[in-house]
């Protein structure tokens, strides 16, 4: 399965607010990045919706990977187990983004 393909299965799996939750905490981390930049080197709404939807997706990629070496018709099935969901629904919500050291 390929990576835009797990995503959008995800996605589809997930509710909306639980996705968006995650993106709005990437977008107000890029947000308080920003207001540390020099006012010239400041990025646009534009370019912070960009980064925080990277921010996402590296989330995605992580989940992913984690699922490495199963097949898509077992990532599909997991992608579908209630379980899985709301066990996947808490950890989204509990993410934290903050600057590396």
């Amino acid at each position: 399965m390929q990576h835009q393909a797990f995503r959008q299965a995800l996605e589809a799996s997930l509710s909306v607010q639980s996705v968006q939750t995650v993106v709005d905490k990437a977008y107000a981390f890029q947000a308080a990045e920003n207001a540390q930049r020099v006012p010239r080197a400041r990025y646009g709404t534009v370019k912070l919706a960009r980064e925080a939807d990277a921010m996402w997706d590296q989330v995605v990629a992580n989940i992913f990977s984690g699922m490495a070496g199963r097949s898509d018709a077992q990532v599909l099935a997991q992608l579908q187990d209630d379980d899985f969901i709301d066990s996947m629904t808490e950890s989204l919500l509990e993410i934290e983004f903050t600057q590396e050291s």
